[in-house]
């Protein structure tokens, strides 16, 4: 007996909002976020604060606690002190954060209006915003990305996930947060390389999807290198915008489909995120990854091989080193282990391996056959152009 469809459709929205320094006193924009109904109860919060975001600003619980108490009025409350958690790929190593935090949630009596504030850095916005997701199935998440990765892209999506099985992003769910907000402040603070890091997602992005915005990377360049603030604002708020336009736009924002667009070069940066056991950071695999994709779409002919050079140059001149002695591991066919790396991303896809790839500067186009002889050459000729950069390991 067969049986009609029944759909319904559901709308999400949610505000991305840049500020700086969001838990100043008389910065408003976390109360207008969660303000409580005025015939509601109280909105109550808890807050979970990456370590390394504690260790830059040690003053941050002390400015968390004024905060909330100076915004009493807005009936809205912090139900526990400041919850730190560590960084890094160790947060989301398992299911180990994803219990804590529901257990938390459980003690402190907190509900579906509640709020679970995340601040920090890619992974601990993955793996708490799992549990904020599944704790009575979904707590409202306010997302305060601390570096510049999570204020370019990982902050700024529906999906959460942890590692587990050695497999990158096993478990996860596809939950929009409540709001994002991309506070400035939090750049200052952060090491060379987390600063540089991210803009590996802004040249990718601009790949793929902005010719203009590439051009004006090229010129910051030597700004971003530098550390000047004011180049690297603006860079991460073209890069969200280029991301949340797709997330809005394309029709497929929980991956239901066999292409992720947004993850040109990643096939062989997460790869090289677990041959390496995670000593490089994610953005630097991924300025490793655009730059061999960059080489392989000039091989295919998707992109002139000055552009692709152009690649490189940009890559180079911001500071990252595009060559990783992890290339070089072999299984024991004598078969490059990154090339693994198409495996996992073809079983994450769904069995169908759809790599996106630039089809001139500023646009995309997939590709769903891969020549790995192709790529040999590619790998040689990133090798040569990394020695003979300037830029040191």
């Amino acid at each position: 007996m067969s049986t009609p469809d029944w759909t319904f459709s559901v709308g999400f929205r949610f505000p991305v909002i840049f500020t700086r320094d969001a838990f100043a006193a008389d910065n408003d924009t976390l109360a207008g976020l969660m303000a409580a109904e005025t015939d509601g109860p109280v909105a109550r919060a808890v807050v979970y604060v990456d370590a390394a975001v504690m260790r830059a600003r040690p003053t941050l619980g002390r400015d968390i606690h004024a905060w909330f108490a100076a915004h009493t009025d807005r009936r809205i409350s912090l139900a526990a002190a400041p919850v730190e958690v560590d960084g890094g790929e160790a947060a989301k190593s398992g299911l180990a954060i994803v219990e804590r935090v529901a257990r938390t949630c459980v003690d402190l009596g907190l509900c579906r209006h509640s709020y679970v504030i995340i601040i920090g850095g890619g992974a601990v916005l993955d793996a708490v915003g799992l549990a904020a997701s599944l704790v009575h199935r979904g707590l409202r998440q306010i997302r305060l990305p601390s570096t510049t990765l999570g204020q370019c892209d990982a902050g700024l999506g529906v999906k959460n996930a942890v590692n587990l099985f050695g497999l990158k992003n096993l478990i996860g769910t596809f939950t929009p947060p409540w709001a994002v907000v991309d506070d400035s402040r939090f750049l200052d603070s952060q090491d060379d390389r987390t600063w540089r890091a991210g803009i590996a997602e802004a040249v990718k992005v601009a790949i793929i999807k902005d010719a203009g915005f590439f051009a004006e990377l090229e010129v910051l360049a030597p700004r971003l290198r530098a550390r000047d603030p004011d180049a690297l604002e603006r860079v991460v708020r073209r890069c969200a915008e280029l991301h949340l336009e797709h997330i809005t736009t394309s029709g497929d924002a929980f991956e239901h489909g066999s292409s992720r667009p947004l993850d040109f070069g990643h096939w062989s940066a997460h790869r090289l995120e677990a041959l390496s056991h995670h000593r490089l950071q994610h953005g630097e695999a991924v300025a490793i990854g655009v730059a061999l994709d960059a080489l392989y779409a000039a091989a295919i002919g998707r992109l002139t091989p000055v552009e692709a050079h152009r690649v490189l140059d940009l890559l180079t001149s911001i500071g990252f080193r595009l060559w990783d002695p992890c290339f070089d591991l072999r299984d024991a066919d004598g078969r490059r282990q990154i090339y693994a790396g198409l495996v996992q991303f073809r079983e994450h896809l769904g069995g169908r391996l759809t790599l996106a790839m630039p089809d001139g500067l500023g646009r995309r186009q997939d590709v769903d056959v891969f020549d790995e002889m192709a790529c040999e050459d590619c790998l040689t000729q990133l090798r040569k152009a990394t020695k003979a950069s300037s830029v040191p390991a």
